[in-house]
């Protein structure tokens, strides 16, 4: 079952500041062009290969090297494709791990109950029938070499053939083994033959486990570099993080307005004087005390309408928002360098482990905020509790206590 709407993100924002979407903009006249090369067949073959950039949010976004191996430039940058030509999205890095790419013609896709490219769905507005005949333009998902699907639009993947079976239900599950597991598999990778004629409008690039990371793709115009429709259109209707200077320092996302001193946190978490510690190491122990106090501060809150689920939420989310705040820091630190994460050094076992915490932790978290809406309950329900405050009430009930003992 997926959970959460788009109305969650536009009710509680993203944590941390947004930026305007760049492809919210009115138009893009030059997307980002894959890596073509003519193939086998003789037809063009081209290829983007998807890579994500962890620290640009709390979840990440993707990011594309296109023609020549060179990177597109932003996250989640609007890439340009050609009409009946081959594509392949490969996914060869460890970043992709728990992110599948997907492909739909609205922001989402089906986890905001949106139509996604499948052999059963024909391009809105297209008039086309090739729903009936399972035929319609759709993603073809490959593992280590091997069409998972049985549906085919490309002779060069596999031959022509008409069912609802794309490969999707066997590629998404491999990205949620354990890393070592998913990493051993071989190389993933997805084709994509958009042979519609009618629709010429965008549609989208996204994951399939975690929302509110899509991108824009444009169809190509004749001289195949320029849009063929350059009005950006549907908008995206969020905006992206952008993690500010002091989150970024601590390779977290969220967490500047807790740094110390702050009344509802200890005037510390790492007890030791850090003078003599190395610079990074320094480093990490002031970003810690400031993820503390974030989650600390996330932690202090009511029981929203009665409901120990609401209780629940409220308390496991800054929990699990502290987990991969921790583990993209102790990144940023150095302490996960790692040349083979199939080796069990320290570093790179503890690679493994942040890896699977950050991006487990963060499907997780969408899980609970879709959980909280779908019973009516409100996304946050926080309390202030001053340390201060606190800590001189305990001492006077204290010395109250104290006064009114009789002693013999």
């Amino acid at each position: 079952m997926k959970f959460c709407s788009i109305s969650i993100l536009l009710a509680i924002a993203f944590i941390g500041n947004a930026k305007a979407n760049p492809q919210q903009e009115e138009e893009t006249t030059e997307p980002c062009l894959a890596d073509c090369v003519v193939g086998g067949s003789g037809d063009l073959e081209c290829t983007f290969e998807v890579r994500r950039d962890e620290l640009a949010s709390e979840l990440g976004y993707f990011e594309f090297r296109g023609a020549g191996g060179v990177n597109c430039g932003s996250t989640n940058p609007t890439l340009g494709i050609m009409k009946g030509v081959t594509y392949f999205f490969k996914q060869p890095s460890t970043g992709n791990y728990f992110h599948p790419i997907g492909f739909a013609y609205y922001p989402d896709g089906a986890l905001d109950d949106q139509p996604e490219l499948e052999p059963g769905i024909a391009p809105p507005g297209s008039g086309s029938d090739c729903g009936l005949t399972l035929s319609c333009p759709a993603p073809m998902y490959i593992s280590d070499g091997v069409y998972l699907g049985k549906y085919s639009n490309n002779a060069d993947i596999a031959p022509v053939n008409g069912d609802e079976d794309f490969g999707l239900d066997a590629y998404e599950p491999q990205f949620k083994y354990p890393l070592l597991d998913w990493k051993s598999r071989g190389t993933y990778k997805v084709g994509l033959k958009f042979d519609d004629n009618v629709f010429e409008d965008d549609f989208f690039y996204f994951c399939h486990v975690h929302k509110f990371m899509s991108g824009r793709i444009k169809f190509l115009d004749g001289n195949g570099k320029d849009s063929l429709r350059p009005k950006n259109d549907p908008i995206i209707p969020y905006k992206y993080q952008q993690p500010d200077a002091y989150d970024r320092s601590c390779g977290a996302t969220g967490i500047s307005a807790y740094q110390l001193p702050n009344d509802q946190c200890p005037s510390k978490f790492v007890c030791e004087s850090m003078e003599d510690e190395k610079p990074s190491v320094k480093k990490f122990a002031e970003c810690i005390d400031t993820m503390n106090c974030a989650m600390i501060t996330g932690m202090t809150t009511k029981v929203n309408k009665g409901s120990a689920i609401a209780l629940f939420n409220h308390q496991m989310i800054p929990h699990h928002q502290q987990a991969i705040n921790m583990c993209k820091a102790l990144d940023i630190e150095g302490s996960t360098e790692c040349d083979d994460i199939f080796t069990e050094e320290p570093q790179c076992l503890l690679k493994v482990l942040c890896q699977e915490i950050i991006n487990v932790q963060n499907a997780q978290i969408q899980t609970m905020r879709g959980i909280l809406s779908a019973l009516d309950l409100d996304q946050t329900d926080d309390c202030v509790v001053p340390i201060a405050k606190s800590a001189k009430s305990k001492k006077s009930k204290s010395r109250k206590s104290a006064k009114g003992i009789k002693r013999d």
